[in-house]
């Protein structure tokens, strides 16, 4: 076995930490929101190359007639393509590039695509978005507690609750658009995270009868040191490409990619110090007696369950 490292005395303070983001998260939440996409709420989007103009804060003076605009520059730095967001109605969609036209005429403006998306679409596919990830924490849920024990079920659920809550508040904090494309990252990283946290709780399964341990503090401290370099190893290798396409893309793939980044550290770090803690803290009065199936003394009257 290697060395012990005992990640043990870290599960306290990294909980305050991560209790502490993620009620940064919350204000930002409440103060400023989420930055919604053209999936998730009605309104147009268009693509539009305007030659002439200024920059961002220019083209978005040309459309201050509009309410609820939103405008940001895509493809090359160079490039004089912009993607325009508004909240307006299908019937409506013109009044975007009847704005562009009259500021910088009709020659200069041509509209690359154009999306629309009503309210009634918005509100489901939310909905559709919501049970889409609470069905798969409950069939990962089930899956843990059949493999190993409801302990260990529960404790790589929080850590996936936590990781979610991370990339909320991330996204929050950074505005980039939430849209089908970024909820795609927060999926991936549930099913990232809740294999890195399997492979743990399966070497502490294997530990068990291997080792001569007097809390379950220590026989954590043994599987978190046994699997630490494959848990960097595999977020690092998953990052190069992660971060490729964060450089050599835009648009929603770069969103993608940012929040994926944030997920993949977070997971790492989750699996090692919020799904441990959290099992470590079930298991506190623990003795190797008690065998993998509990995590607390049965109250009988003759000697613990085995």
């Amino acid at each position: 076995m290697k060395k012990r490292i005992t990640f043990s005395n870290g599960f306290l303070p990294c909980a305050i930490l991560s209790c502490l983001i993620i009620a940064s998260g919350v204000f930002s939440f409440v103060t400023r929101g989420i930055n919604l996409g053209i999936d998730f709420k009605p309104g147009a989007i268009e693509e539009v190359t305007i030659k002439g103009a200024a920059g961002i804060e220019d083209v978005r003076d040309a459309l201050s007639a509009i309410g609820g605009v939103s405008v940001k520059k895509i493809g090359a730095v160079s490039a004089d393509t912009y993607q325009i967001r508004a909240g307006v109605e299908e019937s409506e969609g013109d009044k975007i590039t009847k704005a562009l036209v009259k500021k910088y005429g009709e020659a200069n403006v041509d509209v690359l695509k154009t999306d629309f998306i009503g309210s009634s679409m918005s509100s489901s596919l939310a909905r559709q978005s919501i049970f889409l990830l609470l069905g798969t924490m409950l069939l990962i849920w089930l899956y843990a507690t059949v493999r190993f024990h409801w302990d260990f079920a529960l404790g790589a659920i929080v850590a996936l609750i936590h990781d979610i809550c991370i990339m909320v508040t991330f996204i929050s904090w950074s505005q980039i658009e939430f849209s089908t494309t970024t909820l795609a990252a927060v999926l991936t990283i549930v099913g990232y995270s809740i294999n890195a946290t399997v492979v743990i709780l399966d070497r502490v399964r294997y530990n068990l009868p291997l080792m001569e341990v007097k809390n379950f503090k220590e026989l954590l401290d043994q599987s978190l040191s046994d699997t630490l370099a494959r848990s960097i190893i595999t977020t690092v290798t998953t990052l190069f490409a992660v971060m490729a396409l964060y450089i050599f893309t835009t648009g929603s793939i770069k969103d993608f990619a940012l929040a994926m980044t944030v997920g993949l550290l977070s997971g790492c770090y989750s699996s090692i110090f919020i799904s441990s803690g959290f099992i470590n803290f079930t298991r506190r009065d623990w003795k190797p007696e008690y065998g993998i199936h509990h995590a607390m003394p049965k109250k009988t009257a003759g000697a613990p369950a085995l």
